[in-house]
């Protein structure tokens, strides 16, 4: 990521911090929010206090100091990170024309864009809905119908939002899904991803006065939750560094913010796209390892089976040797014999003995022997008592059953 050195701009920094949270224009410098608190105390900058934003989010508009006169700004160096979003190669022309998109206006609403199916469908869904005055509506999970958690009061101009959005994710070549009712049901298809949104109408919480109850000396103070108009559009995917929402402001209301919207959902679908190639390079190499290892594994287990066979044949052949040294004793001994009988019975065991020591020497012939035919007999055998006992079998149950009688 490339850097450049700049000084901070006081008048940009002030406008700035009274648009956006710490949080998410630190981001956007490329530095902690407490970093940027510190940059704004060196430089005189006010900053909101603690629950602004959330009581922007419920409705309320407060007003914000002045930034006050400073002699002898301190001239703070900066260092400017290029915004880079990290995407495919393949995928770097699309970035013009993401920022053509950003910068376009927003199409105004015709009647054929608000006879679209899926329009059409939840307006219906939603006007039957039963709710009360200042809920937030909501219609059967059977139905497929468009993500849209406003009041009854903020329907139609939440029809016209979701309309403007459609018609620009569909001229734009991309595609919308609507899901039965979950927690998250519509869904755009930008260059192949899943971006999950919807426009949710925010409220804000209204202390009634205080009663007290003629039986306890403790006041009952509910709170309610009343509905703003405020109407925001949030992408509910996961990436981190990139906006996902748009709402009403002081400067613009969310119809003039469709487009960046929509190039919004194109960034986070481009950021997705490159993570989830990323995901499966790394997949590919974890497994390319895996086999790697395992064939290196393979190839140790082979060369110890080797010598494992190594020593084993190693072990016979000096058994065979052995046997081998003791015939010829025995062979010797033989010759000596005067009784011509007793030489001869002694002459064959010696050859059997020879043969015997041929079937352990891994380097010669193993000659037949009487003891190859071990697995056959015994089956043999088992085959012969299996006959057996199905014939006594009959006899000797009778003989064990007792009588009734």
């Amino acid at each position: 990521m490339h850097r450049q050195d700049s000084t901070w701009n006081r008048q940009e920094l002030y406008e700035k911090v009274w648009q956006f949270p710490l949080v998410t224009l630190a981001g956007e410098y490329g530095i902690s929010d407490v970093g940027l608190a510190k940059v704004c105390r060196k430089l005189q900058v006010p900053l909101p206090g603690l629950g602004h934003w959330t009581k922007i989010a419920c409705g309320h508009c407060i007003a914000r100091p002045p930034l006050p006169a400073m002699e002898d700004v301190p001239v703070l160096i900066r260092q400017i990170r290029k915004s880079e979003t990290p995407i495919l190669p393949e995928d770097a022309p699309e970035l013009e024309r993401i920022e053509s998109v950003s910068v376009a206006k927003t199409p105004p609403v015709t009647k054929a864009m608000l006879a679209h199916p899926l329009i059409e469908k939840t307006r219906l869904l939603l006007n039957e809905a039963p709710s009360r005055d200042g809920e937030k509506l909501w219609a059967t999970r059977e139905a497929e119908w468009l993500d849209l958690r406003v009041t009854k009061r903020c329907l139609a101009r939440a029809l016209r939002i979701m309309a403007g959005i459609i018609h620009m994710l569909e001229r734009e070549g991309f595609n919308l899904v609507v899901e039965k009712k979950s927690s998250e049901s519509t869904s755009a298809i930008v260059y192949g991803e899943t971006i999950r949104f919807g426009l949710i109408e925010k409220f804000r919480q209204v202390k009634p006065t205080p009663k007290l109850d003629a039986s306890s000396r403790y006041s009952y103070n509910p709170i309610r939750l009343e509905p703003t108009g405020v109407v925001s559009m949030e992408i509910w995917s996961y990436c981190r560094g990139l906006q996902k929402t748009w709402r009403d402001r002081e400067s613009g209301h969310l119809e003039d913010q469709l487009p960046k919207c929509l190039a919004g959902m194109m960034r986070i679908a481009l950021r997705e796209r490159a993570e989830r190639d990323r995901r499966e390079k790394e997949e590919q190499a974890r497994h390319k390892r895996i086999d790697e290892v395992r064939s290196e594994l393979r190839q140790i287990e082979k060369e110890e089976k080797k010598i494992k066979t190594l020593e084993r044949e190693a072990v016979r052949w000096e058994r065979a040797e052995r046997i081998r040294e003791y015939v010829e004793a025995v062979r010797r001994d033989a010759v000596r014999k005067t009784n011509s009988e007793e030489r001869a019975k002694i002459l064959e065991r010696v050859k059997w003995a020879e043969r015997q020591a041929d079937r352990i020497d891994p380097l010669k012939p193993s000659p037949p022997s009487l003891v190859d035919d071990k697995d056959k007999v015994i089956r043999r055998l088992e085959a012969a008592e299996g006959w057996w006992w199905a014939r006594s079998a009959p006899e000797e149950e009778s003989e064990t059953v007792p009588s009734d009688r």
